[in-house]
Parts: C-alpha cells; structure tokens; sequence
C-alpha cells in the first residue's frame, strides 16, 4: 500500500460511516437501546454514553490499525492474528449467533409491533410480511439491498433528526423536573451502574470490528485511522446524548421507560399522523436491511459445512436463510425490551473479554512502534 503524509480524510470518514451505519440501526432507531443502557440511569448514564463511545473508538482504532498493518481484512484472520491462536475464532460464531437471535430477533418485534400499532395487523402477519421481503431480497435482490444499506443510516439518522425538532417545537417534555426528579423517577441512576452499562454497551457494539477490518485496506496511516476513531466518537456520542437527552427529559411527564418503542410514544404524544407513518416506513426498510445483512452474515459463516466457497448451492442457501428467519422470528416474541436488554447484555459479557479487551491489550501492544521495531514487523505509515 502506498502511504502519504496526509490524513485521508475520505477514508477517515468513510471508516467512521461504517461505524454509526452499524450502530444506528432499528435498536437505537427504536430508542430502546438508548433507554436501556443510558436513560434508566438518569444524567450518569447520559454523560457515561460519551465514554461508551470513547472506549470503542479508541479499541476501533487499535482494531483498524492492526488489519492495517497486519493486513486482517477478514474477521477469521484478525481473531487469529490477534490472540495468536486459530481456534480461537471459533468463539466468534457463538457471539455471531447470540447477536443474530438478539439484534435480529429485536428488529422483527420493532417493525411487527409498529405495524400493528399504526395500521392494526397482527403480529405475525408482520414479521410473515418481513421474513417473506427479506427472503426474496436475499435470492433476488441482493446486490441492491447491499448497495442501499450504507445509505440506511442517513434516513435513520434523518427521520429521527425530525422527531427531535418535531419534540423541540411541539413537545411537552420537562428536562429542568426531569433532573430534579430523577432519584424518584429513576430508581437505578447511579454512577457505578451507569459506568458498568457503558462498558457493557461498548462491549456488545465491538462486533463493528468486523465491518471495519474489511475496509481497513483504505486506510494510508496511522493518522487516518485515528481520524477515523475520533470522527466516530463524536458522530456517535453526539447522537447518543442528543437522543439520550430527549428521551429522558420525558421521564418526568410520563413513564417512558416502560415503553417498548419510545421513539414511537412520544411521536404518539405530539399527534402528527404522517410523521408516525414516516417513522414506520424508514424502521421497516432499515430492519429488513438488517435482516438482509444478517442472513448473509449466516451464509458466510456457515455455508462452509456444506459447501466450498466457490460453490454455488441455492437452494441449500435459501434453507439456511430460512432456517435463521424462523428462529429470529420465534425469538422476537420475546419483545425487544427483553431481546435488547437481557440479549444484549450477555453479549456484551461475552464480546468484552472475546474481541473489545484483545482489540485494546493485544492489539494496542502489537501496533505500537516499539513491539513493530523489536519484531521487525514492517508498518508503513506508523509516523504520519
């Protein structure tokens, strides 16, 4: 790879999109995963998702650099290469397969409850609807859905953007009662448990590891990717205490932590029709991008037992795919709350010492400059 002595800003970005597309889908969408993690812990938990987003970015950073260097543009190698044991990255498809059933599964109770709450259908006609679209997707489409997921982020992001000017001019939210009441309103806000919950988060949000690795190759020097990290933590704590803050200014006019879908609640609470069916739509197209995402997630994963890479079987493809639909379906039933709270936390368990830990021991050591001098490990770029 050729190196320069600028940052490359395109790249920087890029790597930093990569990572809020991965971060902002249907969970945060929801602001379920906002209130789980941030706003039942009241003003501690609000201030400790900048330090989520600080420790990840600073373990994507190392994550980034590492493939980098060591070129890990797939998520098998850079497990391998960064513990130095192959069998390591075996583990991975236990995290995958707890991440699928949960991120999945959540997704499918978002938009099937949605669609029952805003046009009446039963539950499961609407994840039958979204299981049917994303098989199609996934044997004819593809190549489409791949091409528009990266752009899923921005109606995201867009749509929620609304909402909080929707709240800034026509809410009722009470921040200032808010604060002064949060020790009645919120039992659980504390500083400890509002510092465990971000670790936690941050934890379960490492799988992004994989995404990047495969952009890695972009990336010049090591200025990029510290770019890349620092462009990520501001786009993504940025959001986070924004959202964050809107949703707990509500705690004190109603009991918004008990809501499923609170995005959906407050939108409920200002009254405007079409912006709730513009909601719907955008959580729609962004769930079956995930599912999309997550069905070929599985075939990369497990299509080796069957077949050879080159190889090409779609009929068992399509079982397999079928096969994670119907167990993320069953799963959804649990309800995102559960899915995204309990799902999400024992995930977060497994990912910390499993991937966010090496990716900041292990790899912050094997990119330094002293560990790359004594191991003679050629690293164009580490000055820049």
């Amino acid at each position: 790879m050729k190196t320069t002595n600028k940052t490359n800003w395109t790249a920087a970005i890029g790597i930093a999109c990569v990572w809020m597309g991965t971060h902002f889908g249907p969970g945060v969408g929801s602001g379920t995963q906002i209130i789980q993690y941030y706003v039942k812990y009241g003003l501690p938990g609000i201030i400790c998702s900048i330090l989520a987003m600080a420790i990840l970015g600073y373990g994507l950073y190392c994550s980034t650099e590492f493939s980098r260097i060591y070129k890990t543009y797939d998520y098998g190698t850079w497990m391998q290469k960064i513990w130095g044991y192959k069998w390591v990255s075996v583990l991975f498809d236990l995290s995958f397969i707890i991440t699928c059933m949960t991120a999945l599964g959540g997704s499918l109770n978002a938009i099937a409850t949605l669609l029952n709450q805003q046009f009446g259908l039963n539950y499961w006609v609407g994840v039958g609807i979204m299981v049917v679209c994303a098989a199609l997707l996934c044997a004819f489409g593809a190549k489409l859905v791949t091409a528009a997921s990266s752009y899923m982020m921005y109606a995201v992001l867009a749509v929620l953007a609304m909402i909080l000017v929707l709240v800034f001019i026509y809410g009722d939210s009470d921040l200032s009662g808010s604060i002064a009441n949060q020790a009645t309103n919120l039992p659980d806000a504390s500083w400890p448990k509002a510092l465990w919950s971000a670790i936690i988060y941050a934890a379960f949000q490492c799988t992004v590891i994989a995404n990047i690795s495969s952009v890695a190759m972009t990336v010049p020097n090591r200025s990029t990717s510290k770019w890349a990290g620092i462009i990520g933590i501001i786009g993504n704590a940025g959001m986070l205490v924004i959202m964050g803050t809107m949703l707990f200014a509500y705690t004190n006019v109603f009991d918004i932590t008990a809501e499923a879908l609170p995005f959906y609640a407050v939108l409920n609470r200002i009254g405007f029709g079409w912006a709730k069916v513009v909601y719907v739509c955008v959580v729609f197209v962004a769930v079956l991008s995930t599912a999309v995402g997550f069905c070929f997630g599985g075939l990369a994963r497990f299509s080796k037992f069957y077949r050879k890479p080159e190889d090409k079987t779609p009929l068992k493809d399509g079982i397999l795919v079928a096969c994670i639909l119907i167990a993320c379906s069953f799963c959804s039933k649990f309800g995102i709350v559960a899915l995204v709270s309990t799902g999400y936390t024992i995930l977060g368990y497994i990912n910390l010492p499993l991937l966010l830990l090496p990716a900041i021991i292990f790899g912050g050591k094997k990119i330094s400059k002293k560990y790359l001098q004594e191991n003679n490990i050629e690293a164009p770029g580490i000055d820049e």
